[in-house]
Protein backbone atom coordinates (compact mmCIF):
# COMPACT_ATOMS: atom_id res chain seq x y z
CA UNK A 1 0.00 0.00 0.00
CA UNK A 2 0.31 3.58 -0.12
CA UNK A 3 -0.36 7.13 1.13
CA UNK A 4 -0.34 9.26 -1.73
CA UNK A 5 -0.51 13.58 -1.51
CA UNK A 6 -2.39 14.32 -4.28
CA UNK A 7 -3.74 17.77 -3.47
CA UNK A 8 -3.70 19.91 0.02
CA UNK A 9 -5.67 17.89 2.71
CA UNK A 10 -5.98 15.16 0.52
CA UNK A 11 -4.54 11.92 1.10
CA UNK A 12 -5.24 9.18 -0.74
CA UNK A 13 -4.57 5.34 0.46
CA UNK A 14 -3.92 2.65 -2.37
CA UNK A 15 -2.69 -0.81 -2.76
CA UNK A 16 0.70 -0.80 -3.90
CA UNK A 17 1.39 -1.66 -7.50
CA UNK A 18 2.63 -5.56 -7.67
CA UNK A 19 5.33 -4.59 -10.62
CA UNK A 20 8.34 -3.56 -8.72
CA UNK A 21 9.65 -0.32 -10.83
CA UNK A 22 12.76 0.61 -12.67
CA UNK A 23 15.35 1.14 -9.58
CA UNK A 24 17.86 3.50 -10.47
CA UNK A 25 21.60 2.75 -10.50
CA UNK A 26 22.98 2.60 -6.62
CA UNK A 27 19.45 2.48 -5.32
CA UNK A 28 17.64 -0.39 -3.61
CA UNK A 29 13.36 -1.61 -2.95
CA UNK A 30 13.23 -2.06 0.74
CA UNK A 31 10.37 -2.61 3.34
CA UNK A 32 9.09 0.06 5.43
CA UNK A 33 8.49 -1.36 8.95
CA UNK A 34 7.82 2.11 10.19
CA UNK A 35 7.66 5.83 9.72
CA UNK A 36 7.07 8.52 12.42
CA UNK A 37 4.78 11.68 11.10
CA UNK A 38 6.72 15.24 11.30
CA UNK A 39 5.18 18.39 11.83
CA UNK A 40 6.92 19.03 7.98
CA UNK A 41 5.10 16.08 6.85
CA UNK A 42 1.68 17.65 8.25
CA UNK A 43 3.14 21.40 6.79
CA UNK A 44 2.83 19.88 3.60
CA UNK A 45 -0.34 18.43 3.37
CA UNK A 46 -1.97 21.61 4.75
CA UNK A 47 0.28 24.19 2.87
CA UNK A 48 1.92 22.41 0.23
CA UNK A 49 5.01 24.21 -0.67
CA UNK A 50 6.63 26.08 -3.82
CA UNK A 51 9.01 23.05 -4.49
CA UNK A 52 6.63 20.11 -4.05
CA UNK A 53 5.51 18.44 -6.93
CA UNK A 54 2.06 16.62 -6.29
CA UNK A 55 1.04 13.73 -6.19
CA UNK A 56 3.79 12.51 -3.53
CA UNK A 57 3.99 9.93 -1.11
CA UNK A 58 5.49 11.86 1.86
CA UNK A 59 7.78 10.48 4.96
CA UNK A 60 11.60 10.46 5.87
CA UNK A 61 11.30 9.29 9.58
CA UNK A 62 11.56 5.28 8.58
CA UNK A 63 12.84 2.59 9.14
CA UNK A 64 12.90 -0.25 6.84
CA UNK A 65 13.97 -3.61 6.05
CA UNK A 66 16.13 -5.50 3.11
CA UNK A 67 15.31 -8.64 1.46
CA UNK A 68 18.10 -10.12 3.79
CA UNK A 69 15.67 -8.89 6.86
CA UNK A 70 19.05 -6.54 7.99
CA UNK A 71 16.89 -3.02 9.70
CA UNK A 72 18.48 0.02 8.64
CA UNK A 73 17.23 3.90 9.41
CA UNK A 74 17.37 6.18 6.08
CA UNK A 75 19.14 9.25 5.87
CA UNK A 76 16.10 11.07 3.76
CA UNK A 77 18.80 13.68 2.05
CA UNK A 78 20.28 12.68 -1.41
CA UNK A 79 23.22 14.97 -1.92
CA UNK A 80 25.35 15.82 -5.40
CA UNK A 81 28.80 14.87 -3.28
CA UNK A 82 30.62 16.84 -5.41
CA UNK A 83 29.42 20.53 -4.47
CA UNK A 84 32.21 22.32 -2.27
CA UNK A 85 29.80 21.87 0.85
CA UNK A 86 29.67 17.92 0.18
CA UNK A 87 33.08 17.61 0.07
CA UNK A 88 33.85 19.32 3.21
CA UNK A 89 31.22 16.59 4.88
CA UNK A 90 28.81 19.24 5.30
CA UNK A 91 26.28 17.52 3.10
CA UNK A 92 23.23 18.55 4.33
CA UNK A 93 23.93 22.12 2.92
CA UNK A 94 24.57 20.59 -0.55
CA UNK A 95 23.49 22.80 -2.82
CA UNK A 96 21.42 20.36 -5.00
CA UNK A 97 19.66 18.64 -1.62
CA UNK A 98 16.40 16.88 -2.41
CA UNK A 99 14.86 14.95 0.36
CA UNK A 100 13.03 11.34 0.65
CA UNK A 101 9.20 12.56 1.33
CA UNK A 102 9.41 15.87 -0.25
CA UNK A 103 11.32 15.77 -3.79
CA UNK A 104 10.95 12.14 -3.56
CA UNK A 105 8.82 9.26 -2.87
CA UNK A 106 9.15 8.93 0.73
CA UNK A 107 8.03 6.01 3.55
CA UNK A 108 4.37 5.97 4.05
CA UNK A 109 4.09 3.17 1.84
CA UNK A 110 5.02 -0.12 2.27
CA UNK A 111 7.81 -0.48 0.37
CA UNK A 112 10.12 2.75 -0.49
CA UNK A 113 13.10 2.96 -3.27
CA UNK A 114 16.33 4.71 -1.52
CA UNK A 115 20.02 5.36 -2.51
CA UNK A 116 22.18 2.33 -0.98
CA UNK A 117 23.98 4.78 0.77
CA UNK A 118 21.17 6.33 2.52
CA UNK A 119 20.95 3.53 4.87
CA UNK A 120 22.33 2.94 8.24
CA UNK A 121 22.26 -0.42 10.08
CA UNK A 122 20.33 -1.07 13.24
CA UNK A 123 21.64 -3.08 16.18
CA UNK A 124 19.52 -5.72 17.45
CA UNK A 125 18.99 -3.74 20.83
CA UNK A 126 16.87 -0.89 18.96
CA UNK A 127 13.40 -1.85 18.22
CA UNK A 128 11.82 -0.28 15.33
CA UNK A 129 9.44 2.35 16.84
CA UNK A 130 12.20 3.94 18.82
CA UNK A 131 14.67 4.02 15.90
CA UNK A 132 11.94 6.66 14.13
CA UNK A 133 13.28 9.26 16.21
CA UNK A 134 17.21 8.79 14.34
CA UNK A 135 16.27 11.60 11.95
CA UNK A 136 15.17 14.21 14.65
CA UNK A 137 18.15 13.05 17.18
CA UNK A 138 20.46 13.36 14.13
CA UNK A 139 19.28 17.09 14.16
CA UNK A 140 19.80 17.87 17.76
CA UNK A 141 23.56 15.88 17.50
CA UNK A 142 24.11 18.67 14.15
CA UNK A 143 22.85 21.41 17.05
CA UNK A 144 25.48 20.89 20.21
CA UNK A 145 28.05 20.45 17.41
CA UNK A 146 27.10 24.04 16.42
CA UNK A 147 28.03 25.10 20.01
CA UNK A 148 30.42 25.29 22.47
CA UNK A 149 29.24 24.00 26.11
CA UNK A 150 31.35 22.75 29.25
CA UNK A 151 29.86 20.25 31.90
CA UNK A 152 27.44 21.50 33.73
CA UNK A 153 26.41 24.20 31.77
CA UNK A 154 23.35 26.07 32.04
CA UNK A 155 20.91 25.29 28.92
CA UNK A 156 17.41 27.32 28.15
CA UNK A 157 15.07 24.95 25.59
CA UNK A 158 12.19 27.50 24.24
CA UNK A 159 9.80 24.63 23.32
CA UNK A 160 8.39 21.68 25.62
CA UNK A 161 7.31 19.70 22.66
CA UNK A 162 8.86 16.50 20.80
CA UNK A 163 12.46 18.26 19.62
CA UNK A 164 12.43 20.37 22.52
CA UNK A 165 12.32 17.35 25.26
CA UNK A 166 14.32 15.24 22.89
CA UNK A 167 17.27 17.50 22.99
CA UNK A 168 16.25 18.49 26.73
CA UNK A 169 17.59 14.34 27.51
CA UNK A 170 20.15 14.89 24.78
CA UNK A 171 21.86 17.69 27.28
CA UNK A 172 21.75 15.62 30.32
CA UNK A 173 23.15 13.03 28.97
CA UNK A 174 26.22 15.17 28.14
CA UNK A 175 26.46 17.01 31.62
CA UNK A 176 24.64 19.98 30.84
CA UNK A 177 21.66 21.50 33.07
CA UNK A 178 18.72 22.15 31.03
CA UNK A 179 15.70 24.03 31.66
CA UNK A 180 12.39 23.69 29.30
CA UNK A 181 9.80 26.71 28.46
CA UNK A 182 6.61 25.62 27.19
CA UNK A 183 3.84 28.29 27.59
CA UNK A 184 1.08 25.93 27.31
CA UNK A 185 0.37 24.03 31.05
CA UNK A 186 -1.80 21.59 28.89
CA UNK A 187 1.26 20.61 27.07
CA UNK A 188 3.14 20.54 30.24
CA UNK A 189 0.67 18.24 32.11
CA UNK A 190 1.19 16.17 29.40
CA UNK A 191 4.50 15.45 28.84
CA UNK A 192 4.79 14.69 32.72
CA UNK A 193 5.28 11.17 32.67
CA UNK A 194 8.71 11.87 30.75
CA UNK A 195 9.50 14.75 32.54
CA UNK A 196 9.45 13.25 35.70
CA UNK A 197 11.66 10.02 34.65
CA UNK A 198 14.14 12.23 32.90
CA UNK A 199 14.48 14.53 35.71
CA UNK A 200 13.70 17.49 33.66
CA UNK A 201 12.89 20.56 34.50
CA UNK A 202 10.02 22.23 32.49
CA UNK A 203 8.11 25.74 33.23
CA UNK A 204 5.63 28.13 31.67
CA UNK A 205 8.62 30.86 32.11
CA UNK A 206 11.43 31.76 33.85
CA UNK A 207 13.02 35.10 35.80
CA UNK A 208 16.37 33.83 35.26
CA UNK A 209 18.85 35.21 33.08
CA UNK A 210 22.24 34.50 32.11
CA UNK A 211 22.28 31.52 30.48
CA UNK A 212 25.29 29.47 29.08
CA UNK A 213 23.34 28.23 26.12
CA UNK A 214 19.94 28.64 24.70
CA UNK A 215 18.12 26.96 21.58
CA UNK A 216 14.87 27.57 20.04
CA UNK A 217 12.95 24.44 19.64
CA UNK A 218 9.77 26.02 18.21
CA UNK A 219 8.95 28.94 15.91
CA UNK A 220 7.82 31.56 18.05
CA UNK A 221 9.48 34.73 17.21
CA UNK A 222 8.92 35.97 20.94
CA UNK A 223 10.59 32.92 22.22
CA UNK A 224 13.38 33.86 19.86
CA UNK A 225 13.67 37.14 21.12
CA UNK A 226 13.79 36.34 24.79
CA UNK A 227 16.32 33.52 24.25
CA UNK A 228 18.67 37.32 22.88
CA UNK A 229 17.91 38.69 26.33
CA UNK A 230 18.20 35.81 28.27
CA UNK A 231 21.72 34.86 26.72
CA UNK A 232 24.69 34.99 28.61
CA UNK A 233 27.61 37.25 27.79
CA UNK A 234 29.49 35.82 25.45
CA UNK A 235 27.22 33.02 25.75
CA UNK A 236 25.65 30.84 22.59
CA UNK A 237 22.21 31.29 21.22
CA UNK A 238 21.46 28.15 18.67
CA UNK A 239 18.94 28.54 15.78
CA UNK A 240 17.70 25.59 15.77
CA UNK A 241 13.62 26.18 14.91
CA UNK A 242 12.66 28.64 12.15
CA UNK A 243 10.94 31.41 13.07
CA UNK A 244 7.41 32.04 11.83
CA UNK A 245 7.62 33.47 8.62
CA UNK A 246 6.70 37.62 8.01
CA UNK A 247 7.75 38.25 11.34
CA UNK A 248 9.67 41.46 12.73
CA UNK A 249 12.65 41.80 15.61
CA UNK A 250 13.38 44.90 17.14
CA UNK A 251 17.06 45.96 16.23
CA UNK A 252 17.52 46.88 20.10
CA UNK A 253 16.99 43.16 20.63
CA UNK A 254 19.37 42.47 17.70
CA UNK A 255 21.61 44.76 19.13
CA UNK A 256 22.17 42.67 22.00
CA UNK A 257 23.83 39.99 20.55
CA UNK A 258 26.35 43.07 19.62
CA UNK A 259 27.06 44.17 23.19
CA UNK A 260 27.31 40.90 24.77
CA UNK A 261 29.29 39.27 22.07
CA UNK A 262 27.03 36.22 22.08
CA UNK A 263 27.68 33.72 19.72
CA UNK A 264 24.83 32.66 16.88
CA UNK A 265 24.65 29.73 15.61
CA UNK A 266 22.14 28.29 12.72
CA UNK A 267 21.72 24.46 12.51
CA UNK A 268 19.65 22.77 9.53
CA UNK A 269 18.87 19.14 9.24
CA UNK A 270 21.90 17.01 9.65
CA UNK A 271 24.39 14.73 7.90
CA UNK A 272 24.37 10.54 7.84
CA UNK A 273 27.20 11.02 10.01
CA UNK A 274 24.72 12.75 12.76
CA UNK A 275 22.35 9.84 12.36
CA UNK A 276 24.90 7.30 13.15
CA UNK A 277 25.74 9.01 15.98
CA UNK A 278 22.32 8.86 17.32
CA UNK A 279 22.57 5.47 17.28
CA UNK A 280 23.92 4.59 20.50
CA UNK A 281 22.32 7.75 22.62
CA UNK A 282 18.99 6.33 21.04
CA UNK A 283 19.60 2.67 22.06
CA UNK A 284 20.53 3.86 25.74
CA UNK A 285 17.72 5.81 26.18
CA UNK A 286 14.94 4.25 24.57
CA UNK A 287 12.79 3.96 27.95
CA UNK A 288 12.67 7.66 27.69
CA UNK A 289 12.50 8.24 24.33
CA UNK A 290 9.28 5.95 24.51
CA UNK A 291 7.61 8.34 26.68
CA UNK A 292 7.50 10.83 23.59
CA UNK A 293 5.38 8.61 21.27
CA UNK A 294 2.07 9.77 21.43
CA UNK A 295 0.49 6.91 19.14
CA UNK A 296 1.63 4.08 17.22
CA UNK A 297 -1.23 3.40 14.48
CA UNK A 298 -1.71 1.53 11.28
CA UNK A 299 -0.94 3.61 8.40
CA UNK A 300 -4.86 3.71 7.39
CA UNK A 301 -5.16 6.27 10.70
CA UNK A 302 -2.60 8.88 9.02
CA UNK A 303 -5.24 11.10 7.26
CA UNK A 304 -7.13 11.60 10.71
CA UNK A 305 -3.77 12.53 12.63
CA UNK A 306 -2.55 15.42 10.05
CA UNK A 307 -4.60 18.08 12.12
CA UNK A 308 -3.44 16.63 15.53
CA UNK A 309 -0.07 16.98 14.24
CA UNK A 310 -0.16 20.52 13.23
CA UNK A 311 -2.32 21.32 16.90
CA UNK A 312 1.05 21.06 18.36
CA UNK A 313 -0.32 19.83 21.78
CA UNK A 314 0.99 16.25 20.75
CA UNK A 315 4.00 14.20 20.89
CA UNK A 316 5.55 12.03 18.38
CA UNK A 317 2.87 9.67 16.15
CA UNK A 318 4.31 6.89 14.17
CA UNK A 319 2.84 4.41 11.20
CA UNK A 320 3.52 0.62 11.73
CA UNK A 321 3.09 -0.57 8.38
CA UNK A 322 3.13 -4.43 10.31
CA UNK A 323 0.15 -3.56 10.96
CA UNK A 324 -1.63 -3.36 8.19
CA UNK A 325 -5.27 -2.46 7.93
CA UNK A 326 -6.27 -3.45 11.59
CA UNK A 327 -8.94 -1.37 13.05
CA UNK A 328 -6.99 -0.85 16.56
CA UNK A 329 -3.41 0.98 17.36
CA UNK A 330 -0.65 -0.39 19.78
CA UNK A 331 -1.48 0.57 23.25
CA UNK A 332 1.24 2.30 24.81
CA UNK A 333 1.31 3.92 27.98
CA UNK A 334 2.76 7.61 28.74
CA UNK A 335 3.04 6.33 32.49
CA UNK A 336 5.32 3.05 31.56
CA UNK A 337 7.61 2.41 34.46
CA UNK A 338 11.19 4.07 33.47
CA UNK A 339 14.21 4.48 35.89
CA UNK A 340 14.61 8.23 36.63
CA UNK A 341 17.71 9.61 35.36
CA UNK A 342 20.10 11.13 38.38
CA UNK A 343 19.35 14.50 39.09
CA UNK A 344 22.11 17.31 40.15
CA UNK A 345 20.49 18.77 42.70
CA UNK A 346 23.09 21.71 42.24
CA UNK A 347 21.93 22.76 39.37
CA UNK A 348 15.11 20.44 26.79
CA UNK A 349 13.99 17.50 11.83
CA UNK A 350 15.05 18.08 8.13
CA UNK A 351 12.78 20.63 7.26
CA UNK A 352 10.93 22.37 4.21
CA UNK A 353 10.90 26.01 4.71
Amino acid sequence: MKIVLNRLKTLEIVEQEPLIPDIPDGSVRVEVLCCAVCRTDAKMWEQGHRDLILPRIPGHEMVVRDTDGNRFMVWPGTNCTTCSYCRQGLENLCEKMKIIGFHHDGGFASHVVVPSRNLIPLSAGLDNHTACFGEPVGCIINAFEKIEYKKKSRLLIYGGGTMGLAAALYAKSIGLQPLVIEKRESKIHHVRAFLDAAGICCEKDTLDNEFDLIINACPDVIAFCQAVSKVARAGWICFFSGIAKNETIDTNLVNLIHYKEAKLAGAYGMTRTHMEKAIPFITSHQSYLKLLIQDIVPPHRLPALMPKVLSGSNLKYILDFTLAFRDSSIEISHQAPVQPMGIDTAAGCFTVD
